[in-house]
């Protein structure tokens, strides 16, 4: 685990070392989820979906859903909704 000092500013903005955004592949203008997890801030990364890329909720896309391991409002790694979407978009071809 690293570790690394940094200040929050006046207005409540923290910057996170380029070093450690490359380590964990955060780029410009990425989404973050805010967690108070016992006393300690934890930021995860997250994927928004264009409304224009949504699609029609099907049965099928329910019972997978289902099938996701998630709970509704939780939140998902990019890399598990990259996946999911890619196994979406499979389906529907």
């Amino acid at each position: 685990m690293t570790q690394t000092l940094v200040t929050m500013e006046a207005n409540g903005r923290l910057v996170i070392p380029a070093a450690m955004r490359m380590e964990l592949g955060i780029v410009d203008r990425e989404m973050l989820a805010v967690e108070n997890r016992d006393g300690s801030i934890v930021l995860t990364p997250v994927v928004a979906v264009p409304v224009d890329h949504t699609f029609p909720i099907t049965p099928e896309l329910v019972a997978s859903a289902g099938r996701a391991k998630a709970e509704p409002g939780q939140t998902m790694s990019r890399a598990d909704v990259v996946t999911r979407m890619k196994q979406v978009t499979s389906q529907r071809k």
